[in-house]
This record gives structure tokens, C-alpha cells and sequence, in this order.
């Protein structure tokens, strides 16, 4: 040691530096440590939250999403669960509420863009509705049953049924489990008047994917009966029937199998079940009126043909068999009068059918949709005719024929208000026109 110094006391200046360095690094780590912690609690809460949405625990979602929202208000995330859980329950207004804030809080726009697309297929939106759900399809290489089977829906309603037929056998083969996108392939393929073998192949397909879906068993039921595999149908429908006794299309395809097999009284149990749930439904007096006739009891069966005809005046088949029916009682007149008419439906149908040759071709022409509609409309099919006019009115709201057909239909209704609307709207498009 050199004399006469001492050794400093205390830490010298890179210690001191070092034990600074030391202090900071471990706050930081506590600071990290929390954000961490609470990061990982909500990750967890969201997991839990969907976890239960997607089990059908809704009451226990319900309740940690009202505790979440109650410590934290303007959660993203929560406001998000909220639209998840509302629509889980089929409320749809409560989805629209928290999906807007959920949008507004900051939330995720894939996700946000996902349900506002499910949301907006539900209703009149459908263009918005599939540019969104498309873009959710491009975006994920992960398949996403629910979107896939909305933007099918959406192809399908819109009769283009190509894109849909596309669309289901990418997802198809994307899940080669699942039995959706086949059972939904059937249906396009019905459409689009695929043969009928082929049909019935895709209903099988969905069972062995699935035992338990029960539209497939239906849909092969019924394609086995119309293509005369009597036995196989009737242990199909035989099947359906054991969990859904009550099925009035069920009843009545087993009835009618049933006749083609000779059960006549297998066939009145199920045909008259039919009758009495649905007294007025015209397939299954028709039906009813068919194991008459093969008994040779045509005063019976013309009786239930007349109110299968009120109820369905534009079925061309009940209209057939009334003229057979009426002959075989040797009511001439009428029966060349009822045959009369049943050459006009015909005539009708055949039109309707050339219609929607075209429209598989051109699925995208107004026209050919605005004729459709008028047609249907015209033929009792209402329901129909205003799903055509609404996804017309979407591109085109001042279409003439469509804005006429509307104000006829809500006047016959009584609702005057509609009514007037589009009488305004038709004139204007009038108006409007060279």
C-alpha cells in the first residue's frame, strides 16, 4: 500500500453504475412482469369466454362478459364477446349494437368484418354481406365452416349455383369430415339438375360423414322414393321418422312409399297423421287423395283433391288427377273443363322451367330475376317472389316491374303505406325511361 493513502470507503463509480443499471433492469422486469400477468388474464378470459360461446355455455358466457364489461366498459374485446354470445342466441339486434362498438373500441377488423358479414347475410345486404365474407375466406388458410356455408347460402339464393358448387367442394375437401358442405352440394346439385344418382350419392357421402344428420337421411329418403328404390326409401324415412314422428314432409314421402310398396294401412296411418297436423297443406290432401284412387275410391279421392286444389291452385299434378278422377265418376264435362286448365298449368310450368335454364346460365341478369319473380308471385309463391325482389331492388331499386308487382302484393295485404311506397317508386321509374 502507498503510504499515507487509505483505501476509498463506500462503491466505487462502476459500481454504483452497475447497481443502477441492476435497479433499472429489475423494475423494468416487474414492469414487463405485470403486463405480462395481466396480458395473460385476458387472454385467458377471452379464451374461456369463447370457449364457452362455442359449447353453448351461454349463461356462463353471459355472466363473465358482464363482470368483464363491469370493470372494464370500453373493452374491445368484451364489447366483441358481447356480439359473439348476442349472436350465439340469434339476437340480432344486440349484435349490431356491440359489433359497432366493438369496431369503434379498436377491436380487430378481420374478426369484426367476419361477424358484421354473417350479420348483414341475415338481412337485405347481401352484396356488402358477400364481399365481406369473402374477404374473410381469402384472408385465413384455416377453414371456417360458419362463413363458407353464409357466402354458399348467399350463392345459392341468388341462383349461382356454380360459384356455390365451387365453393362446397373446395370446402369439402378442406374438411373431409364434416358433412355441410356435401349435404349443401346435394342441394345445389338439385338445382342445377345434376343426375339423380349423383344426388343420391352426395346424401350418402353425408352420412357416412355424419350418421346423425338428419336432412341428409330425409334428402336420401326422398330421392330413393322419387327414383323408385322403394324399399331402401322406406327404411330411410322409417328411420327418420323413429326421432321426428311428427315430420310432415317425413310423413307424407313415407306415405307415398308406402302406396308404391302396396301398404295401404301403413300408408293411411302415416297419410292421415299428415292430413290432421297440416289440414290444409296441399302435398299431403294430395297424397291422402292418391291412396284413394289406388283403392278405386274416386268420390273420396276427389274430395281431398278439391282442397288440396284450394289450397294450391297451380298444382298441375292435383289438376291432372281431378280430370281422372272426375272422368272415372263419369262427370264428363268437368272433367274435360278440369283437364283444360290442367294443360294451361302445364303450359305455365314449362315456361318456368325454360326460366330457370336460363337463369342457371345467366345467373347475374336482372331481367331474367325480374321475370322469375313476376312468375312466381303469380303462382302463388310469394315468399319466393320477394326474396327475387329484394336481392333485384339491391342493385336496382327503381325496377319498374318489380316496384309494380310490390305495390299489387302489399295492397292485397292491406298495407297501404308499402303499397303506396313502391306505386311511387314504379311511376318514378316511369317517369324516368325514354
Amino acid at each position: 500500500m502507498i503510504p499515507g493513502r487509505l483505501r476509498p470507503r463506500g462503491r466505487s463509480g462502476f459500481q454504483l453504475a452497475r447497481a443502477g443499471r441492476w435497479l433499472v433492469a429489475a423494475a423494468l422486469a416487474l414492469v414487463v412482469g405485470v403486463v405480462l400477468a395481466r396480458y395473460m388474464m385476458h387472454e385467458r378470459k377471452v379464451v374461456a369466454i369463447t370457449s364457452a360461446i362455442e359449447n353453448g355455455r351461454l349463461a356462463e358466457a353471459s355472466a363473465a362478459i358482464e363482470r368483464w364489461l363491469e370493470s372494464e366498459p370500453r373493452s374491445a374485446d368484451a364489447h366483441f364477446l358481447a356480439a359473439r354470445l348476442a349472436w350465439a342466441r340469434q339476437d340480432l339486434a344486440t349484435v349490431d349494437r356491440e359489433i359497432g362498438l366493438a369496431r369503434a373500441l379498436g377491436h380487430s377488423p378481420a374478426e369484426v368484418n367476419r361477424l358484421w358479414g354473417l350479420l348483414l347475410a341475415r338481412g337485405d345486404q347481401k352484396t356488402q354481406a358477400e364481399n365481406l365474407l369473402r374477404e374473410t375466406l381469402k384472408s385465413t388458410t384455416v377453414p371456417d365452416p360458419e362463413v363458407s356455408e353464409a357466402l354458399a347460402r348467399l350463392y345459392l339464393g341468388s341462383y349461382r349455383l356454380h360459384e356455390a358448387a365451387a365453393l362446397l367442394d373446395d370446402w369439402a375437401r378442406r374438411e373431409p369430415q364434416n358433412a355441410r358442405p356435401v349435404l349443401l352440394r346435394a342441394e345445389a346439385d338439385l338445382r342445377l339438375g345434376t343426375p339423380a344418382e349423383t344426388v343420391i350419392e352426395r346424401y350418402r357421402e353425408a352420412l357416412r360423414r355424419d350418421p346423425s344428420l338428419d336432412r341428409a337421411r330425409l334428402g336420401l329418403a326422398e330421392q330413393l322414393w322419387i327414383n323408385k328404390h322403394y324399399d331402401e326409401a322406406s327404411h330411410h324415412y322409417w328411420l327418420y321418422l323413429e326421432t321426428h314422428p311428427d315430420d310432415l314432409q317425413a310423413l307424407i314421402g313415407a306415405g307415398e312409399t308406402d302406396l308404391e310398396l302396396g301398404e295401404f294401412q301403413r300408408a293411411a296411418r302415416r297419410l292421415d297423421r299428415a292430413v290432421t297436423l297440416a289440414p290444409r297443406d296441399p302435398v299431403a290432401l294430395a297424397a291422402r287423395a292418391a291412396l284413394e284412387e289406388r283403392q278405386g275410391r274416386f268420390a273420396d279421392a276427389l274430395a281431398f283433391l278439391d282442397r288440396a286444389i284450394a289450397a294450391d291452385p297451380f298444382d298441375t299434378q292435383a289438376s291432372y288427377r281431378r280430370s281422372v278422377a272426375l272422368a272415372s265418376l263419369g262427370r264428363r264435362t268437368e272433367a274435360e273443363a278440369e283437364r283444360s286448365r290442367f294443360e294451361k298449368l302445364k303450359a305455365d310450368h314449362e315456361q318456368f322451367v325454360r326460366l330457370s335454364q336460363e337463369l342457371r346460365e345467366h345467373p347475374n341478369q336482372v331481367e331474367l330475376r325480374a321475370r322469375a319473380a313476376v312468375w312466381l308471385m303469380q303462382h302463388g309463391h310469394a315468399a319466393e317472389a320477394l326474396d327475387w325482389a329484394r336481392l333485384i331492388l339491391a342493385s336496382q331499386p327503381n325496377h319498374p316491374a318489380i316496384n309494380r308487382m310490390l305495390a299489387d302484393y302489399y295492397k292485397s295485404k292491406g298495407e297501404l303505406g308499402l303499397a303506396n311506397l313502391y306505386e311511387a317508386q314504379a311511376a318514378a321509374s316511369s317517369k324516368s325511361q325514354p
